[in-house]
């Protein structure tokens, strides 16, 4: 049986970084401090804050954790394949994070319609 190398490959621990980034990203965008984010889990600050720099690999099951406590679906931590696209980049940004949380909030369809309507008309040259 072929063994696991024990060091991994440079393109993982990038992914580890990025990981890392969208958590501090999201914790601060709620405004929780690590120490608090971090008891919410019952991790310890200091692995909270390893988890951030990418030092230590998060595991699936914080991973969903963290998704949950951060009000953010998994696949917001990761980077989009092929580069990034306009919804990626709405993603990136505090106010695009909100807009997209607050909007999946809205339960009425008439009301996310008139939404819609008026990000289209602001979104249009003057």
């Amino acid at each position: 049986m072929p063994r696991r190398s024990p060091h991994p490959s440079p393109e993982a621990d990038l992914l580890d970084r990025d990981l890392g980034d969208a958590i501090r990203r999201f914790r601060t965008d709620l405004g929780l401090s690590q120490h608090a984010l971090a008891a919410r889990l019952s991790l310890s600050g200091q692995q909270l804050q390893k988890y951030e720099s990418g030092a230590n690999r998060v595991s699936a099951s914080t991973l969903y954790r963290l998704a949950r406590e951060l009000d953010q679906p998994v696949s917001a931590f990761f980077p989009a394949q092929g580069g990034r696209d306009g919804l990626e980049a709405l993603l990136d940004t505090p106010e695009g994070r909100a807009l997209s949380r607050d909007f999946a909030r809205i339960h009425d369809m008439g009301q996310r319609r008139a939404v819609g309507v008026i990000v289209e008309g602001l979104a249009r040259p003057a």
